[in-house]
């Protein structure tokens, strides 16, 4: 109970600081003020600086108090617990943003062996006779894409959405929408992605991937 007060004090404090209640650089309120504040012991208050300092740079100076030097720069791996609750509209947004660039970079860089992996993944997605099978070979495709582009950064941005995407919730809407009709439609395409990638052409390659992000949109968000 101690700790989840402390923690609820962090929160409120943050959410403070975020709204400007002290301006940077400023002096926080002292311990006691604060105590007295949330009607607490002066410990836990203590406590929950110590749980804000997890997030927020802080600087505590003896016979001084304790000052907000601004927020610090947010770890990693934060960022991408936060990113599992993206929707999907901004799912597909930043889809719509990277995965045309990514075919525009591949039919420009890719060598000729990459693109026919790319189009193994084709094959395999359009031979597919179940959802998942097809979902693992397209999901490939588009893996395969990334990899073509020489781009390693934007490589390893397609693999966090990647895993996005793989979650069970992405997964239950994509069975919702999926129809033989529209698998038949994703396949038709591929292909033009793919003949665009080995035309070498990447206007057409960024456009067919841009084009096959909408139809996919349209069916997992507009039904």
């Amino acid at each position: 109970m101690p700790r989840t007060r402390a923690q609820a004090i962090a929160n409120s404090l943050r959410e403070r600081i975020d709204a400007g209640e002290w301006s940077e650089g400023r002096k926080m309120p002292p311990e006691r003020e604060l105590a007295e504040g949330f009607g607490v012991a002066r410990n836990t208050v203590r406590r929950a600086i110590g749980l804000l300092h997890e997030s927020v740079a802080l600087s505590r100076e003896v016979g001084r108090g304790t000052f907000l030097e601004g927020p610090r720069e947010p770890a990693l791996a934060d960022i991408l617990r936060r990113m599992e609750a993206a929707s999907p509209a901004d799912m597909m947004e930043i889809r719509r943003l990277l995965e045309p660039a990514a075919a525009a970079f591949a039919a420009t860089n890719a060598s000729t062996t990459e693109l026919d992996r790319v189009a193994e993944a084709h094959r395999h997605a359009s031979a597919a006779t179940e959802m998942q099978d097809f979902e693992r070979f397209d999901s490939e495709l588009h893996h395969r894409i990334f990899a073509c582009s020489r781009n390693e950064l934007l490589r390893e941005m397609h693999n966090v959405l990647r895993v996005l995407r793989g979650q069970n919730a992405w997964f239950e809407m994509k069975r919702r929408s999926f129809t033989e009709e529209r698998r038949e439609r994703y396949c038709l395409e591929h292909q033009a992605l793919v003949d665009a990638l080995f035309r070498r052409d990447p206007e057409a390659a960024r456009s067919a991937m841009l084009s096959h992000l909408q139809s996919v949109e349209a069916n997992l968000l507009r039904g």
